[in-house]
C-alpha cells in the first residue's frame, strides 16, 4: 500500500505566463493534455524548504473497475514527495472527451497533527480542456469526528476543483511550453470541538472555515502535468483561555512546495 504524504514547506518558485484567453483551447479535442499511452513517463523535481527530491511517474498498465477501463500510474519512489504525483499514482485515472478523471480517494494529512483525512474521489474531474475558465468541475463535501487529547474533534471539509486559465505559453525555470491549461484544487476545512460546562455542551471553533490547501496545476498539450504548486495556509482560533484544551497543531502555518517537470517520454 502506498502512502500519500503532503509536504509542509516554505519555498517560492518564479513563474512566467502569458497569452491568457477565456476560450477553451481544445474544443475539437485535437490535443491531449495528459497522454496515458504505454511507455509514457514523467520526471519531476520537488522543492520543499530548500530541499529537493525526485519523482518518476510512469504508466504501469490498465485495469477494469465496475466495467470501466482505467490507467494505473505508478512511481519508482516508495513514498511520493509531490502532491499531484501522489494523487495520480495512488488512484486510477482515465480520459473522457479530453477530461482527466480520477477514481479513488484524496488521502493523507494536510496539516501535521490532524487525523487522516480521506475524501472520496468518485470519477472526479481534474481538468476539462473544453470548459471555460472559472468552471467548477467538482464539489465534494463531508465531515467526520476523531478524538484528540480526549476531546471530540469535528472536521468538516469541502474540496472544489476549478478549471482556470488557458495559456498560449507557460514558462517554468526549466522550459517554456505552448498551449497550457491550468486547473486548481482547493481544500477547505472547518474544525471544532465540544466541551462540557456545568452540564451544558458548548461547541468551540478550533479552525474557522479556511482554504487550508490550494494546489495549482499546469498541463501542456501532448505532454501532461508540467508544474504543480501546493500552498498550505491556516490560522487557528485562540484557545489559550480554555483550561486543559491543547491541540497538537501549530497556531498558524504558511508553506509552499512545488513540482517541476524535468524530463518526459510519451509512448506510442
Amino acid at each position: 500500500m502506498k502512502y500519500f504524504l503532503l509536504s509542509l514547506t516554505i519555498v517560492t518558485l518564479g513563474l512566467i505566463s502569458c497569452g491568457e484567453d477565456d476560450t477553451p483551447p481544445n474544443t475539437n479535442n485535437t490535443a491531449e493534455y495528459f497522454p496515458l499511452s504505454l511507455n509514457s513517463s514523467w520526471s519531476y523535481t520537488n522543492e520543499s524548504e530548500g530541499q529537493n527530491s525526485q519523482d518518476n511517474m510512469f504508466v504501469f498498465g490498465t485495469q477494469q473497475e465496475n466495467g470501466v477501463q482505467y490507467t494505473n500510474l505508478d512511481t519508482q519512489e516508495l513514498n511520493s514527495g509531490g502532491f499531484m504525483v501522489g494523487l495520480l499514482t495512488q488512484n486510477l485515472v482515465r480520459k473522457d472527451t479530453g477530461k482527466l478523471i480520477v477514481n479513488g480517494a484524496l488521502g493523507g494529512v494536510p496539516i501535521e497533527g490532524l487525523p487522516d483525512i480521506s475524501i472520496p474521489l468518485n470519477n472526479a474531474v481534474l481538468f476539462d480542456p473544453n470548459a471555460l475558465g472559472g468552471t467548477q468541475l467538482n464539489i465534494i463535501t463531508g465531515s467526520f469526528e476523531e478524538t484528540i487529547m480526549d476531546f471530540p474533534i469535528i472536521i468538516e471539509y469541502s474540496s472544489i476543483t476549478t478549471q482556470e486559465q488557458v495559456l498560449s505559453s507557460y514558462t517554468t525555470d526549466t522550459q517554456t511550453y505552448s498551449d497550457v491549461i491550468q486547473s486548481k484544487i482547493v481544500l477547505n476545512l472547518e474544525i471544532s470541538t465540544e466541551i462540557q460546562v456545568g452540564g451544558t455542551t458548548l461547541t468551540l471553533p478550533i479552525l474557522s472555515s479556511q482554504d487550508v490547501l490550494v494546489v495549482e496545476n499546469y498541463y501542456a498539450a501532448n505532454i501532461g502535468l508540467v508544474f504543480s504548486k501546493e500552498t498550505i495556509d491556516y490560522t487557528l482560533e485562540d484557545l489559550s483561555g480554555i483550561p486543559g484544551l491543547e491541540i497538537p497543531l501549530p497556531e498558524q502555518n504558511t508553506s509552499v512546495s512545488t513540482a517541476t517537470l524535468t524530463s518526459f517520454e510519451i509512448g506510442n
